[in-house]
């Protein structure tokens, strides 16, 4: 009787198992067996219209000879959140019960990123229905690549106005109907708060001490009744204790550093307190020496107002007078 090539393998190496066989099995045919429910994915996170329209611009609209601090198109965010989306990737890989080995976390990501996934997401969110781009290059969007890279863009603008945890959060709930055709799990196998267990403190064994005897140069010294006695040194005045208070905590949204950029840093800040912000821009002066001047507008109320050679330039000196107005500090 002739045996399978895997049995055989099975038989002629003592390191592959039976579970190692069937799960090299079922990844062969998971191409086969992926179905994509666009009702499943969750609700498109928000990001504020500012950040939403450089993530809805195509680099083909972009200026000749155009520096990075002047055009305002998606290709730099796609850089940020392909980063962002690779860590969000592997984070809820390695937060799924039973724990997976680190081969395992690395091929379930290569398969990932390998398939249909970001055709699917863009689909489902009409990402390329709000896409601006020069009508030349309007065939060559339907490609996988043009998908990745709009996804990546909008996780990245994502990552900008809400921070890491906004990106997580929503890529774990894409990835759930991946895992279901990858691992073969539900949601209630994944570890929402992973611990760590510590191993308990070993008593120290108790140990007899030794005291060892004083030497002539120890002993104290001897006096003759000839002798004065020694004149006693000078006994300190009494000083109350006085504590020393202490300085208040640092906050955490304040920059170290006072040339860090604060529009990020104020995006955020106004996410977590849920407001509303707003940035109104004006080009005035002539088109070779003009300036710009951004407002900041949170909850309908202008709380900043910045100057500068260059739209970036206003709008964050426009956020750190709101950051300061808004007693965030």
């Amino acid at each position: 009787m002739s045996v399978s090539s895997s049995t055989h393998n099975v038989l002629m190496n003592p390191i592959i198992t039976a579970s190692s066989t069937a799960s090299l099995k079922r990844s062969r045919s998971l191409d086969n067996h992926r179905r994509f429910d666009p009702s499943r994915v969750p609700p498109l996170p928000r990001i504020n219209s500012d950040i939403a329209l450089q993530v809805f611009t195509h680099r083909s609209l972009r200026r000749p000879n155009a520096s990075p601090a002047h055009y305002g198109d998606n290709e730099r965010l796609q850089e940020l959140g392909k980063a962002a989306f690779d860590a969000a990737l592997v984070y809820a890989l390695f937060r799924r019960r039973p724990f997976l080995q680190a081969v395992d976390i690395d091929k379930h990501s290569a398969f990932l990123l390998s398939s249909t996934v970001f055709e699917d997401w863009v689909t489902a969110y009409k990402l390329k229905s709000k896409l601006l781009c020069d009508p030349v290059v309007l065939p060559s969007l339907t490609s996988s690549q043009e998908a990745r890279s709009l996804f990546h863009a909008y996780v990245g603008g994502l990552y900008m106005f809400s921070g890491p945890e906004a990106v997580n959060d929503w890529i774990s709930g894409l990835l759930e109907q991946e895992f279901e055709t990858v691992l073969g799990v539900s949601r209630s196998e994944v570890d929402d708060y992973p611990t760590v267990e510590v191993p308990p403190q070993k008593r120290a064994k108790s140990e007899t001490m030794f005291i060892a005897p004083k030497t002539e140069e120890q002993q104290p010294p001897i006096f003759f009744a000839s002798q004065p006695p020694p004149t006693p040194p000078p006994r300190q005045p009494f000083r109350a204790y006085m504590p020393v208070p202490k300085p208040p905590p640092p906050n955490p949204l304040a920059p170290a550093q006072p040339n860090l950029p604060f529009l990020p840093l104020f995006n955020q800040a106004a996410a977590q307190r849920r407001v509303t912000v707003e940035y109104l821009a004006e080009l005035t002066g002539p088109s070779h020496a003009g300036r710009w001047r951004v407002k900041c507008i949170v909850n309908g109320i202008c709380k900043g107002e910045g100057l500068g050679s260059t739209k970036q330039t206003a709008k964050e000196e426009a956020a750190r007078q709101a950051y300061y107005s808004m007693g965030w500090t």
